[in-house]
């Protein structure tokens, strides 16, 4: 599957973080939280103009559309 980003990724399916692009504040931020690359995450909402609400490691997190747009998904877990 061709990578994405996670403001294209579709609600209830299983993505793996494949990179995020060079922003360190990011990078920092989603490692603190445990959103490495390689990491699992289930996007359960993506709606327009609204943060992208994915759950990973046992927690629900909001991330803003424009951070979002940085984070790129390798494939679909459930395909």
């Amino acid at each position: 599957m061709d990578q994405i980003t996670l403001s294209e990724a579709q609600p209830g399916k299983v993505y793996i973080i494949s990179g995020i692009k060079d922003e360190a504040r990011l990078q920092n931020r989603l490692s603190s939280m445990g959103l490495l690359c390689g990491s699992k995450v289930e996007v359960c909402q993506n709606l327009k103009k609204q943060p992208v609400l994915v759950f990973a490691r046992d927690t629900l997190v909001a991330i803003g559309r424009d951070e979002s747009k940085k984070i790129m998904l390798g494939g679909k877990e459930n395909e």
